[in-house]
């Protein structure tokens, strides 16, 4: 956590400045993409019901209705508090919308349509609109109104049944990845969509879901299994495609990874291991060590239960072996190649002081491409963004009054809004 962001820094200079994004998605996939988004230099709008997105209250490890998943998938946006059940409220929407140059929902498409906020409908708004709708499972087709999330979308797409040891049940995969697969596919559209936009002047709609996104995963699996009808079974630590690559217990019942990645490696891991068994011919190629995985798996096991991890670990390094620890998240974030990479980013929030977040993987060796502020507090930018969206100050003030805008350090609502009687809030439940 040595690296901090610049609060001051300029962001002018950045790729996507200049480029204004108006994101009403909640919970995942849609928050963590335009985070990204707004890391690159994009003026990321963040518009919340008044009541705060409704992965704020998943946990209070930041406070009271403040929760640690919100910081660690929202920053480098702005946040307005906007009642869209009010006729006033959708009014201010579509004048975000007609100076905005993308907008991101992550909502089922029969919500969308309910809310008025569907590609058609703002597109006459906003002609050059880029808009990214991210779904579960997709806009249309038999599961497209079915509630969604990231352990369906891993479960549908065949991730899950890949996941786990051999015999064993279905895992998870420890991370949200078919959220966070589906951020970074949406990052991706988003910036081919304004490329094509600043070339051309046309808007156009760019559509992502989570079951898509983790089929996508299984490029390697798809064309090896037409061609020879064998199906893919969880293989543990292991590779269904490559012997050894996995991790091995040492004497201590410590794990470490090996990982032959090619036919090259092979000899190096039999003159560092030194055992007769391992030069058996049938096992010089990928393939036949696929075929005996159970036997080269064996010997493996047999020999590393003699030593110490480290002590593998450096013979093989010795001898040029890819192979590496297995680290729990707390070893990985102390890591000296994690650390001298600066991963991890620390942020800091006024109200609750510092606090780590991941940093944006893209790195520009001539920009200061990052982490660009706090994950911000409800309604904290919603004065001084319809100000700049050019709607008078006593409209403003009116709006706040009614309750139709909320900004930071409102009293809090006396009654709790219930899942069910807004849109907004019961769509956001549903996919994200």
């Amino acid at each position: 956590m040595d690296a901090k962001y610049d609060p001051t820094a300029d962001p002018s200079a950045l790729p996507l400045s200049g480029f204004r994004i108006v994101d009403v998605s909640q919970i995942g996939a849609g928050p963590y993409c335009t985070s990204l988004l707004g890391d690159l230099g994009a003026d990321v709008i963040k518009v919340e019901p008044t009541w705060g997105d409704s992965f704020r209250k998943i946990d209070d490890e930041m406070g009271e209705g403040e929760s640690a998943y919100f910081f660690g998938v929202n920053r480098s946006k702005r946040s307005l508090g906007l009642d869209l059940r009010t006729s006033e409220g959708y009014e201010v929407l579509t004048e975000l919308v007609r100076q905005a140059d993308a907008f991101v929902v992550a909502f089922r498409p029969d919500a969308v349509t309910r809310m008025k906020i569907d590609y058609e409908t703002l597109k006459k708004i906003n002609p050059s609109l880029v808009y990214c709708s991210i779904t579960a499972f997709g806009e249309d087709g038999p599961r497209a109104h079915q509630p969604g999330m990231d352990i369906l979308g891993q479960a549908l797409s065949g991730v899950m049944g890949l996941t786990g040891e051999q015999d064993g049940p279905p895992i998870k995969v420890g991370v949200p990845i078919a959220d966070f697969v589906t951020a970074f596919q949406s990052g991706f559209a988003i910036t081919a969509a304004l490329l094509h936009k600043t070339r051309t002047g046309a808007g156009q709609k760019v559509s992502l879901n989570l079951l898509d996104g983790q089929v996508s995963t299984l490029a390697n699996f798809v064309t090896h299994f037409d061609r020879t009808k064998i199906p893919f079974r969880p293989q543990g630590g292991g590779h269904s495609q490559i012997v050894p690559y996995q991790p091995f217990a040492d004497v201590k019942g410590q794990y470490f990874i090996l990982a032959c990645l090619n036919d090259s490696f092979w000899p190096k891991i039999v003159t560092a291991l030194g055992d007769d068994r391992l030069m058996d011919d049938k096992l010089t190629t990928n393939s036949s060590r696929v075929k005996h995985r159970h036997e080269v798996v064996a010997i493996l096991t047999e020999i590393f239960a003699t030593d110490l991890a480290s002590q593998w670990i450096d013979r093989l390094e010795a001898a040029g072996v890819p192979c590496s620890p297995v680290h729990r998240m707390e070893d990985a974030l102390e890591d000296p190649q994690v650390k001298h990479n600066g991963s991890i980013v620390e942020l800091e929030h006024p109200d609750f002081g510092p606090y780590p977040v991941v940093n944006n993987p893209m790195r520009f060796h001539d920009l200061a491409v990052g982490p660009r502020g706090y994950a911000p507090r409800l309604g904290e930018h919603s004065r001084e963004l319809l100000a700049e969206f050019g709607i008078p100050g006593k409209k403003i003030q009116q709006l706040i009054e009614a309750g139709t805008v909320v900004e930071f350090n409102r009293e809090p609502a006396t009654t709790q809004t219930e899942a069910g009687s807004c849109p907004f809030l019961a769509a956001s439940a549903e996919v994200h």
